[in-house]
């Protein structure tokens, strides 16, 4: 061989070497594992993941490659990373290859600056533990400090239901919750709006010092103010008093204590019975007889008021009234009990119209309808059907009756709150609502990989309302047998990098069916780069991954007999380096002739003559 072949073949065997090298070199460059979160990005083939050719950690695929959510943040200028830490590399806080259980946080929350976040912590907030806010009820997944708005109802729940509004802070502070900023709060909002003298009483006369806001009675007036009267002239205070002022007096009509000024008394002169000044009872009494003689031929007594009432000599009193008024065809139950008979037989009709033509076949023929006609095509409006005379509020409506519209509410949705679909505000909630679908109100987290079933029946195709959780998949074109029914959704359906990056949900078409599309092929591929190829169902089921009796003479052409019957797995099948260059256990031995496992006894004896 001449010097020149010599020097070209020595250069073949270094190039060969440095060759063969390259993967070992390439996996001493690396300075260390990576930790848990990055750990799919482990291997040689991935450095460019993260790294920019010629360059350390590149920030750019950080933020909007892997983690959009936070670059989507820091590019609006929000948050801590988009105010404090903006334009810096990631790796200068947060640095990798120190290991799998290495965190990659590394740094005292209790210690932030929350201002740095544009939402500082004041007053009362100081105290609250983070956890208190940032936890999985407010973001799902790992531990993360993102998915948190700043108005309140992102940690409160409202106590008021909606009928204030969002802006707590109206009369609310961050100093202490019960201390009320009461400044313009429209007390029209409440049970009990605000009307003449009342607009000048201070809060702490009705709602107390400490304050209390919720079971304070306001149904009469006597829950606030003593009655001067005990008890003599009822106890509607408004048929004589108003709100403007208690000392303005207002003795006409039905108002008037005693004697109703309907009918003939209106045209009476007061200083005709209060002979002594109108503040004064009269001098003669109160009973008809001292200004009116009797008119019945009868001898019943100077007790008028025994038959008849106060409102018109042809009232009854009020309890022969009502026991009357059971007889006639609208009997007075819950609270017509207590209305003044005035109130629907008025003074001014006429007597024909005030009693024997006076409409009340309907609700709406002395009520005032609140809806606005939204009910009218259920029964005309009528409004028994949810409301009751023992009270306007609460109505009868529940979830039952809710069956009967086109919406009945199932599962979860019983408990959901009125207000949570019927939006606006007291006096009055929105009933109709036109959007129904499950996708006008909840997030759809598939996309458009189910718009197919979308179009033909929406959510409710796979979903039900007892539960986000509680799917009804069709799941008949690949049954779940064995371990696969036990499996957790997620744990074939996982999101890809690509639905990660775009904010997708989990992908559910195009999931592999073969076993080697979720699991990992521990024989190393010797059962599909050899004839005969076999699949892992040939030895394996879903009930367990470990194969219970292995039938070694119905599954290869290797019956066990004799002493071999006896043997034990790996006594034969050792794990050993394959051809491929991968660690297992050998299951395909290249021959089935004795001597591949068994050293010839009578070598010797022969002479060294015996096979080998």
């Amino acid at each position: 061989m001449g010097q020149f072949a010599r020097r070209a073949f020595a250069l073949i065997v270094l190039l060969s070497s440095l060759l063969l090298a390259l993967p070992a070199r390439a996996q001493l460059l690396s300075p260390g594992p990576l930790s848990k979160a990055h750990a799919g990005a482990e291997g040689d083939d991935r450095c460019n993941d993260c790294h920019a050719s010629g360059k350390r950690i590149d920030t750019a695929s950080c933020v909007n490659k892997c983690h959009s959510d936070l670059g989507a943040r820091i590019s609006a200028g929000q948050g801590l990373h988009g105010r404090e830490y903006k334009g810096k590399a990631c790796e200068s806080c947060h640095s990798d290859h120190l290991g799998r259980n290495a965190r990659l946080v590394r740094w005292d929350p209790k210690q932030l600056n929350h201002a740095q976040t544009g939402w500082p912590l004041e007053n009362g907030h100081k105290a609250v533990a983070c956890e208190k806010c940032h936890n999985k009820s407010n973001a799902r997944g790992a531990p993360t400090y993102l998915g948190l708005g700043t108005s309140c109802a992102s940690c409160h729940k409202d106590q008021h239901e909606g009928r204030f509004g969002a802006t707590c802070n109206q009369c609310h502070n961050d100093v202490s919750w019960k201390k009320v900023k009461l400044d313009g709060f429209n007390h029209d909002l409440a049970h009990f709006p605000l009307r003449g003298s009342h607009q000048k009483v201070t809060c702490e006369k009705c709602h107390h010092e400490p304050p209390q806001y919720k079971g304070i009675d306001s149904a009469t007036c006597a829950s606030c103010h003593k009655d001067p009267h005990a008890g003599k002239l009822g106890p509607k205070c408004a048929s004589c008093h108003n709100e403007d002022s208690w000392k303005k007096v207002r003795f006409s009509g039905v108002g008037h204590p005693g004697v109703s000024l309907g009918g003939g008394h209106a045209r009476v002169a007061c200083g005709t019975c209060h002979d002594k000044g109108n503040q004064l009872a009269p001098s003669k009494g109160s009973e008809c007889a001292s200004c009116h003689r009797p008119v019945h031929e009868a001898p019943f007594g100077r007790g008028c008021g025994s038959c008849h009432g106060n409102i018109a000599w042809l009232n009854l009193p009020r309890p022969v009234g009502l026991a009357a008024h059971s007889k006639t065809a609208y009997p007075l139950t819950g609270e017509h009990k207590e209305t003044p008979c005035a109130s629907c037989h008025k003074p001014t009709l006429p007597a024909q119209a005030r009693y024997r033509d006076l409409q009340f076949a309907e609700c709406k023929d002395c009520h005032k309808d609140s809806h606005n006609g939204e009910f009218q095509a259920r029964g005309g409006g009528e409004c028994k059907a949810c409301h009751a005379t023992s009270g306007f509020r609460p109505a009868l409506f529940g979830v039952a009756l809710h069956g009967s519209t086109k919406f009945p509410l199932t599962g979860l949705h019983s408990v959901v709150a009125c207000s949570g679909c019927h939006t606006g505000a007291r006096p009055r909630l929105d009933h109709r609502v036109s959007k129904q679908a499950c996708a006008d109100c909840h997030e759809n987290p598939h996309g458009a990989q189910f718009a197919t079933e979308m179009a033909k029946g929406g959510c409710g195709q796979c979903h039900q309302t007892s539960g986000w959780n509680n799917p009804k998949i069709d799941h008949s074109t690949w049954p779940l047998s064995g371990a696969h029914a036990q499996a957790a959704c997620e744990g074939c359906h996982k999101p890809s990098k690509e639905d990660k990056t775009l904010g997708k949900g989990a992908s559910y078409r195009g999931v592999p069916r073969a076993c080697g599309g979720c699991h990992d092929d521990t024989h190393a591929g010797q059962f599909r780069t050899s004839a005969p190829v076999r699949e892992c169902d040939f030895c394996h089921s879903t009930t367990a991954f470990k194969v219970p009796a292995f039938e070694h003479g119905q599954k290869t052409r290797y019956p066990l007999t004799g002493g071999h019957a006896k043997a034990k797995c790996d006594g034969c099948h050792l794990k050993e380096t394959l051809t491929s260059g991968a660690v297992a256990v050998r299951y395909r031995l290249p021959s089935t002739d004795c001597r591949t496992c068994h050293a010839n006894p009578h070598d010797k004896a022969l002479g060294g003559g015996g096979p080998k």
